[in-house]
């Protein structure tokens, strides 16, 4: 299987697909390109440059396409991180910021950084308890087999072989005593009209070693791992393989036989992780063609890329937007300001006002607000520092008074809102230090302040400027893999 690495929202013309597909010939890389627009991973761009680099989304939206097209001059982008198999490829595609790889022949480096990648995409996926990370478009209701498989893995490591125990009673065993059993069957000696037990019925769990499910269950995984191994994906997503069996799912029955058997004990069965596994396994069954044939595409990542380095800046910057206001490092009891004292505020989220509509009769409804992505809380010198962060997935370039790929408008004005929303707060509780900032992604391995954004209507109210820093995404991902926070001093506010 031939891999071939690409660039998220890079464009590439069709000569340039060609070149990267060369084992298709023109038809079969229509089909190729016709396949991935149907799962919203490749998207068609007419009537632009092919030397603009893309990465704001709002701008590109008024260049796809949909149609078929057979013009030359006409681009397509991958809308995609992660790793797709088709058509006897495996498609490294990573992320939009690792700019400087496009031009490397060598990709050992970039085979390590999108492997890092694929442990966050997969630590997200586990975090909002998902199989898999859909794609959008016309066949993303079917599961991909590969993430069916990697969960199957994942969830065998944490918790173990699918096992059913059995109670057993034993005469005189070494379990526990079963008293109903021994006083309904055995006769006491009596002594001192007080019943002595000489002998006992106990009881005791036992694993049923010959369970059908767990050989179904060993079947799977020896044959996914091998299945994973001959793609040399085992390196890829950092995955050791579990090789249990010489047996083949064939050797225990047919798949009507082994969807039958699992359906079964889905219906006695009410453990929940039981469950889980046996639906995994199942949908498995179902699908049980390899990863690698031609007619299938199969997909681990995501084509939101955006919502991973949020998640990612908000776990490592120790978000405290959600937290408790008695849990935040301020003087306590913290102070709420009169205007929304009668919400009765749990958290800084519950602080910001939301909007009141008003009817002719005076009725009162209340609509959604702003919600900020992430807010630092924290004591800075002998004060408090309030800085408010966004985690922004671009790619900005400002060089000789030109500015392309950068958050629009309203970004620009809702950061500016989220602190005139805490004001109140933010005086009343006399913090001092309070700093706004867009964070962005950058293949760079020192955290850079490169300038700030600034509406000076807004600025002559008191609001800050925007600040902006690139932030090295493997750092951030090494933070979030290991579970780290990472001080906001560090950003240089």
């Amino acid at each position: 299987m031939k891999s071939v690495y690409i660039r998220e929202r890079k464009l590439y013309t069709k000569s340039e697909l060609m070149e990267l597909f060369s084992e298709l010939d023109a038809n079969q890389l229509n089909i190729f390109i016709s396949n991935l627009k149907a799962y919203g991973i490749l998207k068609l761009v007419k009537g632009i440059s092919k030397h603009l680099e893309l990465s704001n989304l709002v701008i590109l939206d008024d260049y796809l396409f949909w149609e078929s097209d057979n013009q030359d001059s006409s681009c397509y982008i991958f809308n995609y991180v992660g790793i797709i198999i088709v058509d006897g490829y495996l498609l490294c595609c990573y992320p939009k910021y690792l700019l400087s790889h496009d031009k490397i022949e060598d990709k050992t480096e970039c085979r390590q950084l999108l492997k890092q990648v694929l442990k966050v995409l997969h630590r997200y996926n586990t975090n909002t308890q998902s199989i898999q990370l859909y794609c959008e478009g016309l066949q993303a209701s079917s599961f991909s087999r590969l993430s069916l498989i990697i969960a199957l893995l994942d969830d065998y490591f944490q918790n173990g072989i699918y096992i059913n125990t059995q109670n057993v009673h034993e005469f005189n065993g070494v379990g526990e005593i079963n008293w109903n059993r021994t006083i309904n069957f055995i006769h006491p000696m009596w002594q001192e009209e007080e019943p002595y037990y000489i002998n006992l019925w106990t009881r005791k769990n036992t694993i049923d070693d010959k369970n059908f499910i767990q050989r179904i269950h060993e079947c799977l995984l020896t044959h996914c791992s091998r299945e994973l191994e001959e793609l040399t994906l085992l390196e890829l997503l950092d995955i050791q393989g579990v090789y249990m069996t010489d047996l083949l799912l064939e050797d225990l029955g047919d798949k009507e036989y082994l969807l039958h058997r699992i359906s079964n004990e889905l219906n006695i069965e009410f453990n929940s992780r039981k469950q889980y596994v046996l639906k995994l396994m199942s949908a498995l069954i179902m699908e049980y063609s390899s990863v690698s044939e031609t007619n299938n595409i199969n997909l681990f990542g995501t084509n939101s890329f955006n919502l991973v380095w949020e998640c990612v800046c908000a776990d490592v910057f120790d978000n405290k937007l959600k937290v408790p206001l008695s849990s935040l490092p301020l003087p306590q009891p913290v102070k709420i300001p009169n205007n929304i004292l009668d919400t009765k505020p749990k958290t800084l989220q519950d602080l910001i006002e939301r909007p009141k509509w008003i009817s002719t009769k005076n009725n009162i409804a209340f609509s959604d607000t702003l919600i900020p992505d992430l807010i630092s809380v924290e004591q800075y010198g002998n004060g408090y520092s309030f800085v408010i962060l966004d985690a922004k997935y671009y790619t900005i370039r400002l060089e000789n008074n030109k500015i392309n790929g950068q958050p629009g408008i309203g970004d620009i004005t809702k950061q500016y809102l989220y602190q005139l929303a805490y004001k109140d707060f933010i005086e009343l509780n006399e913090i001092q230090h309070v700093k706004n900032c867009f964070l962005m992604p950058t293949e760079k391995d020192d955290i850079t302040h490169i300038g700030y954004a600034q509406l000076e209507m807004l600025n002559k109210i008191g609001l800050e400027c925007i600040q902006v820093r690139e932030i090295p995404a493997h750092i951030m991902f090494e933070y979030y893999l290991q579970r780290r926070k990472m001080a906001i001093s560090r950003l240089h506010l």
